[in-house]
This record gives structure tokens, sequence and C-alpha cells, in this order.
């Protein structure tokens, strides 16, 4: 982010500069121009009436012995022609060419030809003037041609121009430091406010928001925090209440079961105290898992805040199995509900997670599986160690999942199959997914590729 704001502002200051600059250098060059095309006028203006004088008394000895003091004091070349075009002295290297020939051609007509080019670095090294010499009547008599020296005058300019460019790269610097101040002082809220968001997310305690920066964001800091503290307090408060409801309900449950077990079981009253039975036990049931579901939540919420509430507790925090170890209890019970259970072989596994844990979520799994399958289906189970980490999957080729049913797997109290015989709280998936959590991994619900459930409980390497 800090990029996308600094690019701007150096592309904005850059033009800004340059706009500023190059003006001033255009003008240095202009002023330098003018002065030494004033400084050759007059000198022009002296040369002319030498030459006036000379062409008219034919005093040409004496024109080149002046002409050869000037060249030695300016180090100009200087050519002088008389009304024909012929030279009548000269001194330097100049000599009659193309360019020559036009400037004496317009000269000639009593337009003295004095524009210099502007002087630039990169300009040419000497520029050509012509004047006339006007004799009586405005009659032009001859013509005076220069080679004026621009090479002083670059080396001028050369010099200014790179005091320019010094001082825009001190300008661009200083606007880079005072961006860089300014964009770390407008950014550094939103940068915490973006890890306070991530904390938030993950279940950490964010650390506190000092206000900073902008009046605006200081007011947003403020309010994050605020809304931060809210937030986690209702979580608290909705996992305390889950918890303490949790409990609450267990001794009125267990006086009610007491009060039914005294009760005499004859005549009609025995298929209705047979119902309040099933349902006593469906409702202690869902209050066990409630239970469950609560303590995992609190261990995954402070596995998330840098905690191991398991590891406090004394709990082992790792096991090693195989994926027949773990199995082995279920192949029975998925048998008589007409299920095959087929263990990929494998290895032995250091699982970053308890046997109890571990146990827990298997159970979890393997029992949707029976529920859920239905008859004939495969259930298929591997446990391996790969070079990204650990992955256990429970899948089977059951062809009675829904595409729909697979995006609500996890909501809480919610239960996949359409068959009312299949009971169950709809809590199990939701309990694995914080107990995984709590053990730094993931569950991830696919459709599997034998065509039923795939869960997937994954450790990465860290």
């Amino acid at each position: 982010m800090r990029r996308r704001v600094l690019l701007p502002l150096l592309v904005f200051g850059l033009i800004a500069v340059i706009a500023v600059l190059i003006p001033v250098a255009q003008s240095i060059a202009d002023s330098r121009t003018q002065q030494i095309a004033l400084q050759r006028t007059a000198a022009l203006d002296q040369v002319v009436q030498r030459a006036r004088t000379a062409l008219v008394q034919r005093d040409a000895d004496g024109l080149q012995a002046y002409l050869e003091r000037f060249h030695a004091v300016y180090a100009e070349s200087v050519l002088v022609l008389d009304e024909s075009g012929d030279a009548v002295a000269a001194a330097g290297d100049l000599t009659r060419d193309a360019r020559v020939d036009e400037l004496v051609t317009a000269a000639s007509r009593a337009l003295p030809q004095l524009s210099l080019p502007r002087v630039t670095p990169w300009g040419p090294n000497t520029a050509l003037v012509a004047v006339p010499v006007i004799a009586a009547g405005d009659l032009s008599t001859g013509v005076v041609v220069l080679a004026v020296d621009l090479r002083d005058a670059k080396i001028d300019v050369s010099r200014a121009w790179a005091v320019i460019v010094v001082i825009g790269v001190l300008l661009l610097g200083a606007l880079m430091g005072a961006s860089l101040l300014w964009t770390r002082w407008v950014l550094r809220p939103v940068r915490a406010l973006d890890a306070a968001v991530a904390d938030v997310t993950a279940h950490r305690d964010p650390a506190p928001l000092r206000p900073s920066g902008p009046p605006e964001l200081r007011h947003l800091s403020r309010a994050f925090s605020t809304m931060a503290d809210e937030v986690e307090s209702s979580l608290e408060q909705q996992r305390g209440f889950v918890a303490d409801a949790s409990h609450q309900l267990r001794t009125p449950l267990a006086a009610i079961r007491l009060r039914v077990d005294g009760l005499a079981r004859e005549g009609e009253a025995a298929d209705e105290l047979a119902a309040v039975d099933d349902d006593l036990d469906r409702l202690e049931h869902t209050v066990e898992r409630m239970l469950t579901l609560a303590n995992a939540e609190h261990r995954a919420s402070a596995r998330a805040q840098g905690r191991d509430a398991a590891r406090d507790e004394g709990a082992a925090r790792e096991c090693t199995v195989t994926a027949a170890e773990l199995t082995a209890r279920y192949r029975d019970r998925l048998e008589t509900a007409d299920l095959r259970l087929r263990v990929e072989p494998g290895d032995a596994v250091t699982v970053p997670c308890g046997r109890a844990d571990l146990d827990e979520m298997i159970d979890v799994l393997v029992d949707n599986a029976r529920k859920y399958a239905g008859r004939g289906s495969e259930v298929r189970v591997s446990l391996v160690h790969e070079t990204a980490g650990i992955r256990l999957v429970v899948e089977d080729s059951g062809t009675r999942l829904a595409d729909d049913d697979l995006a609500r797997m996890g909501t809480r109290f919610w239960r996949a199959g359409r068959d009312s015989t299949q009971t169950g709280t709809g809590l199990g998936l939701a309990i694995v997914a914080q107990l995984m959590r709590a053990a730094d991994g993931r569950l991830e619900v696919h459709r599997s590729a034998l065509g039923g459930l795939a869960a997937r409980l994954i450790w990465e390497r860290s």
C-alpha cells in the first residue's frame, strides 16, 4: 500500500520539479545567448567602422592588421568582403561555403544577420553572423562575416544547468523524504488495524491500538478497539453461556431420569415412559456434546492466543499411531451396518494431537460415514506423513451426499441425510473443527473421489 501511495506523489513531484526547472534552464540559456550576442554586436560595430574606412580608402593592409589583432583577442575568425563579393581581408580559418554565401547575400541587402542559436551544452561550437558595411546613401559597400565562438558560453550554461540538476535532485530527495514520513504517519494506523483484524479473525487478542495518524484514522482505531472488545466479550459470553447452560441442564436431567426410572412401567404408561426415556437419552447426549463443543472452542480460542490449555492441564499433545490402530474398534460396527472398512497400509505416524482428541474426531467421522454413506458403501481411512505435513483422511463411497449438503457441512445442529430414523446432534463436525484448531490443524470437507464425503484432518509442517 505504501508503494501505491508513494508512486503518485513522486510522479507528481517529479513533474512539478521538471516544470519549474526546465523554464529556469531555458531562461539561463537565453540570457547567456543574449549576452554573447550583445558583446559580439559591439565588437562587430568596431570591425564595420574599420572596414568602411578601409573600403573607402582602399587600405586593405590596415584592415588586415586590425582583423589579425581582433582574432588574437577574441579567437574568432572574421572575413570582410567588398560589394563584389571578393575577400578584402580575413583572419582565422573562416572559408567561403554555401552557408557563408547565403549570409553574405542577405547582409548585402542591408539586412544584418545577427541571430544566434540558443546556447546549449549540445549546441554548435560556433555560429556565423554577418552585417553590411553601409557607406553614403545607405548602400552596402561590403559585408563583414564573423564566426562567433560559443564554447565558453556553452561551458557557462553547462555549469549553470549542472547546478540546476543538483538542486532538482535535492528537491526530489527532500520530497521523497517528506513523502516517506507523511506516508508512514498516515499508514501506521492502517497497518495496525490490518494486524488487529488478522488477530481477531484468528481469534487472538489483538495488540492494543495506539491512536496515531490523521484524526479520522485515530477515531477509526478507537472505534475498532471498542468493537473488538465487544466482539470478544460477546464470544466469551456465548461460550460461557453454552458451557454453563449445559452444566446446569445436567442436574435437572438427572433428577428427571431418577423420577422416570422410579415410575411403574405397566399398562399403557409403559410405552409413554419408553418414549420419555428415549427423549431423555437424546437430550442428555445433546447436553454432553454441547459441553464437548464448548470445551473444544475454549481450547481453540486459547491456542489462537498462544496458550495451550490442554498442555497446561497436563494432557498429552501428541501420539504415535497407525490408521489400523485408530479404526480397529470400528470394524465390527461398520460390518453390522453393511459397510466395508478399508484401511490404507502405512507406518506409525506421530500426530501433534492427544490420543483422546484423535479418538473423538475419528469416532465422529466414522460414525457419520456409518449413518449417511448407505449400505454396501466403502469407508476408507488413511494416515500419511508427507513433506507438507500430516494428513488423516476418512472418506466413503456413499451416493446420498448432495452438493447442498456439502456446502452446509459443519453447521451447528444441522444434520445431513433424508432418513428420519438417523439420530444425532448435528455438532460432530463442529467439534472436530474446533479440536483441530486447538491442535494447530484444520478440517477440510470435500467431495470424495469415491463419490461420498471426504473429511481431511491436516497438520501442516511449520
